[in-house]
């Protein structure tokens, strides 16, 4: 009997060898697969925060380029407002004609044109005065707080010893 005791305890801890060493390898194959699976979703998910970071950036970009815009579309609706109000630019052309010493010979609206956002009141003006005022006035038509284009304008002048005439064709706008 003692021997088929021994034989029977070397096949238990055969057994528990060979069961031990099957846990073992299971288990460590379980592990380096979760560690696997864990690099992988790290990878992932520093990949998208990359994006991420990389989209509240664009985010942050286009947010400032909105504010720029809304600026520029403000400022660009006080400078073309929805009237005309063509008394108070006809007013601010003259105090700038004063201011520059240009004699106003004559001043007319001509006919408004219909556009698709806007209205163009086109005005034609004569006026004489030394070049450099009348570069000056159109200096200061174009920096004015109001839209003001020039479309047409003609400078004559007779002789060297006479003032420069102009005859010009500017247009305000309203929405």
């Amino acid at each position: 009997m003692p021997i088929a005791i021994r034989k029977l305890d070397r096949i238990c801890l055969a057994i528990v060898v060979i069961v031990t060493l099957a846990s073992g390898y299971w288990f460590s194959t379980q592990v380096i697969k979760e560690r696997r699976l864990i690099r992988q979703e790290n990878k992932i998910i520093s990949q998208k925060m990359k994006e991420l970071n990389l989209a509240e950036a664009n985010l942050e970009h286009l947010n400032v380029l909105l504010d720029t815009t809304k600026r520029k579309l403000e400022s660009l609706n006080a400078r073309i407002p929805e009237s005309a109000h063509i008394g108070k630019v006809l007013k601010q052309v003259d105090a700038l004609m004063h201011e520059r010493k240009i004699v106003l010979t004559s001043m007319q609206p001509l006919p408004t044109v219909e556009e698709k956002h806007y209205t163009k009141i086109p005005i034609r003006l004569i006026f004489k005065g030394s070049f450099v005022n009348i570069y000056r006035l159109l200096h200061d038509l174009e920096t004015m707080n109001r839209v003001v284009v020039t479309e047409k304008m003609v400078i004559s002048r007779s002789s060297l010893a006479d003032k420069c005439q102009v005859e010009l064709i500017a247009s305000v706008f309203q929405r």
